[in-house]
């Protein structure tokens, strides 16, 4: 064995650390040597490759990329030996094509997004494989050069036509799915079973173009096929479609059956932890950010839900929040979710001009997210800039459309200024009718008629919506109608039930105890009252003093009641 076959062994045997001394060495002996050619010009490329790969491997990515450069250059300079008609080269060597592709690998960990679509573009289109065509799909359209991106992504379905990572790109970039079916289904051969696939093309279409309604429809007519059964992907998608068309319950179940067919899928858990968080399930989320950063520590995803956690479970500390976020963002500078919690937890910091900044830099990247529109509303609501909100609240129904969220979003808007509060009802109404489970819109409301002491009219729209659904809101904020209207027993049943869905709610228990509190001394003074009703029939001859002591038992009910 020469020394170029040890070196070949050991990239073979993937052994980098000891590949890179050696390689580093026979580089140096090769360049000092003048007498004696210790290896062919064929072999000292292939040499230079293999130490740029065990770079690469080692992490080492800008040195790599430098090895690769030096090693193109070494390939030149062979390839005009071989037109002056030098001898035949009959080894193996790596194509040029595959080492400016490990180039732009490199580049692309150091974040040098022009460097890198300039090495991969100098390849001819001739020579463009369905790898580059597809690395240069996703380079162009993060430059925002949609026209070359849709031309790319349709040369490696020309190629691939099951490429679902580049159908759904073309979708995601507004072609339409008539189109992409065409295109895909005449690049497979004739006789191919492809009814699954004009089904996820038509889902994936929805979804890319907003339509969520339709392709939560779509996603669940194929969950039923018993071909697809249980398919993580599918299920996944249904989770993601279900989020962004406000049904977070709907889809809060979705992602719990996607993570119990796959406990390793990384994919949308950063949703799955905003929703985890939402309800307030702890232990459920501790698990999840846990399970996460054990698969890996280099997805945007880990880092957002262990942030999620953060946001939880250390409410007096969100600086953490706020690093966990930006470790995200590094990672993955178009997830959308890290630009949400970090602005969520710089707004909790009551730094609401940099929260705002963040919420606003998610609604460019992705116009569609209804969380985005809410964080930045509540960061102007924390300013009182009450005109920016209300106008960023009628920008999400333009954009969003009518429905039950964007109109509760506007009207709670109105709902804090008293002026305006009389215009907030018939939207609160409206979200109400077109979806009767949506509870935002019956919170806004039942505060609003507890502001202006209509609480006969709260008992009813509450007790109405309890006979479908029966959350702890909904049972303490009846207790503090009841409570207002005098009906204790009623009221204190109603927190009973409120602390036995959330035990640990404050406000439910601080209910209790006040409305405990009054009932006491509502007796108290009811047994007072009748102790004198008897001395007075037994003839007693103080009645000036039983005015005076009735009186002041009076008194102090009243008190209690205005307590």
């Amino acid at each position: 064995m020469n020394l170029f076959d040890h070196v070949k062994q050991l990239h073979d045997s993937e052994l980098y650390q000891d590949l890179s001394q050696l390689a580093s060495v026979v580089i140096t002996l090769c360049d000092n040597s003048t007498d004696v050619e210790l290896l062919t010009l064929q072999q000292r490329y292939q040499c230079m490759v293999y130490y740029g790969n065990a770079l690469y491997n080692m992490s080492q990515y800008l040195k790599a990329e430098d090895t690769y450069k030096k090693a193109i250059i070494l390939r030149k300079g062979f390839n005009k030996s071989k037109v002056k008609g030098g001898p035949p080269c009959h080894m193996e060597l790596t194509s040029e094509v595959e080492v400016k592709y490990k180039m732009y690998q490199c580049l692309l960990q150091q974040k040098q997004y022009k460097e890198a679509m300039s090495v991969l573009e100098g390849i001819s289109s001739r020579q463009r494989n369905p790898k580059i065509h597809l690395a240069l799909a996703k380079l162009y359209l993060r430059a925002g050069m949609d026209r070359s991106a849709i031309t790319s992504y349709k040369e490696v379905i020309r190629v691939c036509p099951l490429a679902l990572e580049a159908l759904n790109g073309l979708l995601g970039l507004g072609v339409k799915g008539s189109d992409v079916a065409t295109l895909v289904i005449n690049g497979l051969p004739h006789g191919t079973p492809n009814d699954w696939l004009s089904m996820w093309i038509k889902g994936q279409a929805h979804l890319s173009s907003r339509e969520f309604s339709s392709a939560v429809a779509t996603f669940q007519l194929m969950d039923t096929k018993a071909y697809l059964k249980d398919n993580v992907l599918l299920v996944n998608s249904l989770a993601e479609a279900l989020f962004y068309d406000g049904r977070y319950s709907g889809a809060l179940q979705a992602f719990q059956r996607v993570h119990a067919l796959d406990p390793l899928q990384v994919k949308n858990m950063d949703l799955y932890s905003y929703l985890l968080s939402k309800e307030d399930k702890v232990k459920e989320l501790q698990r999840l950010s846990q399970r996460l950063m054990k698969i890996t520590e280099y997805a945007a995803e880990s880092w957002i839900s262990i942030g999620y956690f953060s946001m939880v479970t250390h409410k007096e500390s969100r600086t953490r929040t706020v690093y966990f976020a930006q470790k995200a963002n590094n990672l993955d500078s178009f997830n959308i979710e890290a630009y949400l919690l970090k602005g969520a937890a710089l707004l909790e910091l009551k730094k609401s001009q940099d929260a705002s900044l963040h919420f606003q830099e998610a609604l460019r990247l992705a116009p569609h997210r209804y969380e985005a529109y809410l964080g930045l509303i509540n960061c102007y609501m924390a300013s009182h800039r009450t005109r920016e909100a209300l106008s960023w609240a009628g920008k999400a129904i333009k954009i969003l459309g009518n429905n039950a969220r964007t109109l509760t979003l506007y009207a709670s808007v109105l709902s804090k200024e008293p002026t305006m509060t009389a215009k907030a009802k018939p939207y609160l109404e409206k979200a109400m009718k077109m979806d009767p489970n949506f509870l935002d819109p019956v919170y806004i409301m039942a505060d609003i008629l507890s502001r202006e002491h209509q609480y006969e009219k709260g008992i009813e729209l509450l007790r109405k919506q309890l006979q479908t659904q029966s959350t702890c809101q909904l049972h303490r904020t009846l207790g503090d109608f009841l409570g207002c209207t005098n009906e204790h027993l009623e009221a204190i049943d109603q927190y009973s039930i409120a602390l036995s869905l959330d035990p640990t709610n404050s406000r439910a228990r601080e209910g209790m105890e006040r409305v405990e509190k009054q009932s006491d001394m509502g007796l108290m003074g009811l047994s007072l009252e009748n102790s004198y009703d008897v001395d007075d029939i037994e003839g007693s001859d103080n009645d000036g003093d039983f005015d005076n002591s009735n009186s002041d038992v009076e008194s102090t009910w009243s008190e209690t009641e205005y307590t």
